[in-house]
């Protein structure tokens, strides 16, 4: 059900994507914008899965680069800091409780908030360089291509079929067709 759900949204963005939906992100070229979109997305969803998941159909449907979405990802992550404190918060009613899950919230947020702090700016610098993108974007091209394509020719007639669109596509198509 969650990859079916999956594919609806990416093929839903597709579909909002001749609609002009993509002008929505001309902004988030910006990587501090783009951190601040994650942000807020991921508190007002109080999930951060489902704020990079819908990043990820973004830009899975071409509606978003790889190179914009991951200040948005960093961001989903810093995000998730204020859903693991409201959840600490719920230990209220017992004072060593909520020391102990508050502590373990404030870690938690220092190791998003460093991460982000150390990696951002490398990843901004090195993109502005470079031209393209910077390490983390690299990094997934390089993970994608060796996924994708191993550098040799093959009759595999499933080559460029991605085995989770073989299997979702019949009943997503039954929802919505792009």
């Amino acid at each position: 059900i969650f990859l079916v759900g999956l594919q609806l949204l990416g093929d839903g963005f597709q579909c909002l994507g001749g609609k002009g939906a993509g002008g929505m992100f001309e902004a988030i070229s910006n990587p501090i914008a783009g951190l601040m979109v994650g942000i807020l997305a991921t508190v007002l969803v109080q999930s951060s899965s489902t704020s990079t998941s819908i990043v990820v159909g973004l830009v899975g449907a071409g509606q978003l680069s790889v190179h914009d979405g991951i200040p948005i990802i960093m961001g989903a992550n810093i995000g998730t800091s204020v859903t693991n404190t409201i959840v600490s918060m719920g230990q209220s009613g017992d004072r060593i409780m909520l020391q102990r899950a508050f502590a373990g919230a404030t870690v938690h947020d220092m190791f998003n908030f460093l991460t982000v702090l150390c990696l951002l700016p490398i990843e901004v610098i090195i993109g502005e360089i470079e031209g393209e993108g910077g390490p983390l974007y690299w990094l997934t091209k390089v993970l994608t291509d060796s996924a994708m394509d191993n550098g040799e020719k093959s009759d595999d007639p499933l080559k460029d079929k991605s085995p989770t669109k073989i299997i979702t596509s019949p009943l997503a198509k039954v929802v919505i067709s792009n």
